[in-house]
């Protein structure tokens, strides 16, 4: 299958090209003029790679003429750590989105997997299944909402099999500094210590490597509409913190309670991950094996930082 990945060099999006060229599928990628992220070195040639912002619609006509993709996922979003949630960009990539699509449809295009957030859902509502209301409380959800509202109804009218995944908690190699897994393995492992909150609160985690192998299953599945990219295992976040100190050596060295909660944190947000288990897939990492992987990664990348390097925000756990 011929397929296009937008965001290719993101956090999942090169992951998931690699996912998709080892199980035999013809990968394009669309990606940012000029950009040259680390990632891009890991697909080597897997990739076909086009040029181009979704803002620019020649562009993005001259990808999906040269790729004549029978498939498309799209995961190019405005994604700047501690800006997106409630940025202007959120609003601008609303009509992007539905441009591709379109487009896409016109091109021939017969398999459209979009990719929203988990936080478009109530997120009162605990463990949360594909049928949960949704209640977004940020720009960046109530626009990947209104992108899935449109698809929904305009790509199966023309004859596209659609699919909206909605990704939980996710962690691994390459994640935003702030985040909480690299914002605790960071000061660990220049023999820090990481200061957290009391860590009550209950989150889906899962390993972006997963997520990336999730979306390959729901984009080779008949699965239509809303699919939730969770593990379905309800987990503390200080055990995720407990586990990611262990495999750092380190459990002598957190502080929890010493960051304030934030005010109005959810304590359960979960997955029902019943729709995306049917689909056959199977995990690959445990949260254990997760976390070690993800320490790994992050002794490589401190190996060669230089020592200028900038200090890392305190972790919001």
């Amino acid at each position: 299958m011929r397929v296009l990945v937008t965001g290719v060099t993101g956090f999942i999006g090169a992951r998931l090209a690699r996912e998709l060229a080892a199980a035999g599928h013809e990968v394009h990628g669309l990606a940012l003029p000029g950009d040259e992220a680390p990632r891009l070195a890991e697909l080597g040639g897997a990739v076909a790679l086009h040029r181009g912002a979704l803002a620019d619609r020649a562009a993005v006509d001259a990808a999906l003429r040269a790729s004549r993709p029978e498939a498309v996922v799209h995961l190019a979003w405005y994604a700047a750590p501690g800006k997106y949630l409630q940025a202007d960009e959120n609003v601008a990539l609303v009509g992007e989105s539905l441009a591709l699509a379109e487009a896409a449809t016109r091109a021939g295009c017969k398999r459209f997997v979009g990719v929203g957030t988990c936080f478009e859902y109530d997120l009162e509502r605990g463990v949360l299944s594909e049928g949960s209301p949704c209640r977004p409380h940020t720009l960046y959800a109530a626009c990947k909402l209104a992108v899935y509202d449109v698809l929904r109804s305009y790509l199966p009218a023309r004859g596209v099999s659609f699919a909206w995944a909605r990704p939980f908690f996710l962690y691994g190699p390459g994640e935003a500094a702030a985040r909480l897994v690299p914002a605790v393995l960071r000061p660990l492992l220049t023999g820090g210590v990481a200061e957290v909150t009391t860590g009550e609160q209950i989150r889906d985690f899962m390993h972006v490597d997963d997520a990336a192998r999730a979306l390959l299953a729901v984009l080779a599945s008949d699965a239509t509409d809303v699919v939730n990219v969770g593990s379905g295992i309800p987990v503390r976040v200080r055990e995720v913190v407990a586990a990611a100190a262990r495999a750092c050596g380190a459990e002598d060295r957190v502080r929890y309670g010493a960051v304030p909660q934030r005010p109005g944190d959810p304590p359960i947000v979960c997955a029902d991950a019943t729709k995306l288990r049917a689909l056959g897939f199977t995990p690959r990492f445990d949260l254990a094996s997760g976390l070690e992987d993800a320490v790994a990664y992050a002794r490589r990348e401190l190996s060669s930082a230089s020592p200028s390097g900038g200090a890392m925000e305190s972790p919001r756990g």
